[in-house]
């Protein structure tokens, strides 16, 4: 009798906590280019952190997605980002192994959470168009155990456009 009584409250409490937090906000995904631009990586003891700079004379390439997250549920959200750069004139690229000069972040509520190398893989596009580049990734980032961090690796193909933020009126 005793353990029917704790397996109700124990459902009881699983099914109020689902309810509480059923409602979803709805993740995005984007790849946008930002032109005259740099990207520099850096690594300082170890921890590597990636920089955005507004002037520069690169295209600098983002992939962004931020996953769906629970609306009432604490640090649930989670974000990456795959951040290289391209010289402005470039009709085409191909980087790999030594030319490879990327990163990769994650932003969670985890030991691994920031900035990665990527070590391994290929980035390639071709320019469409003025403000179009089809591109293929398919890179693995160094595990670093000492942030518990695995390898991570993403692999896709995705139409990236020039970004042109909204003018306000």
């Amino acid at each position: 009798m005793r353990s029917i009584i704790l397996s109700s409250l124990l459902l009881f409490f699983i099914g109020a906590n689902a309810q509480q937090h059923g409602k979803i906000n709805k993740g995005e995904t984007w790849h946008r280019i930002y032109p005259n631009q740099s990207f520099e990586l850096q690594s300082i003891d170890g921890q590597n952190y990636s920089v955005l700079q507004g002037d520069g004379e690169d295209l600098v390439f983002e992939y962004y997605k931020r996953a769906d997250e629970y609306v009432e549920m604490s640090d649930d959200e989670y974000t990456e980002k795959i951040v290289f750069s391209v010289p402005k004139n470039a009709k085409s690229f191909n980087y790999k192994d030594s030319t490879l000069k990327a990163a990769f972040l994650r932003g969670c509520f985890c030991p691994d959470r920031g900035w990665h190398a990527i070590s391994d893989g290929f980035i390639k596009g071709k320019k469409i168009n003025a403000t179009t580049w089809q591109v293929e990734i398919d890179v693995m980032t160094k595990p670093n155990p000492s942030r518990g961090a695995n390898a991570v690796s993403r692999k896709f193909k995705a139409t990236f456009k020039l970004y042109n933020p909204a003018v306000k009126k």
